[in-house]
């Protein structure tokens, strides 16, 4: 062989090393898309809720569900099993699919999409302990 011909294999070769070097599983590639999508909306929801009052709960969050809660709605409601503030929850399990509202006062789950939850802020967010919880038609 000439040298040529040896100097084209070894750069072929050294490219191979650096693709699979870099080679990413389908699979794993796909659940870091899902990850890096999922933070990104996240990241999203946070800013435009953050930006209405609402404040990350830090200590009730965890790698399965985020609660945001909403400070002017907390209440002294006297018992462990309801929410002294009114609470936003989005869990892993539903993605952002789903996004879980609990009033203060109250331990019922109210399920909103992304984008009806925003519609409805005004209404969640003028709730206050003692009120008649508001009722949302689909």
């Amino acid at each position: 062989m000439s040298r040529r011909t040896d100097a084209k294999k070894a750069r072929r070769r050294k490219r191979r090393a650096a693709r699979d070097a870099r080679w990413v599983p389908d699979s794993v590639m796909a659940a870091m898309s899902d990850d890096i999508e999922l933070a990104a909306v996240l990241e999203q929801f946070d800013q435009r809720i953050s930006e209405r009052g609402w404040v990350f709960d830090d200590e009730a969050s965890d790698d399965e569900s985020a609660l945001w809660c909403y400070p002017p709605s907390q209440a002294d409601v006297g018992a462990d099993d309801i929410v002294d503030m009114t609470t936003v929850v989005l869990t892993a399990a539903d993605g952002t699919d789903v996004i879980h509202v609990v009033f203060v006062g109250t331990a019922d789950d109210y399920q909103f999409g992304f984008e009806e939850l925003f519609e409805s802020l005004d209404v969640i967010e003028a709730y206050r302990h003692g009120d008649q919880v508001p009722s949302f038609t689909p």
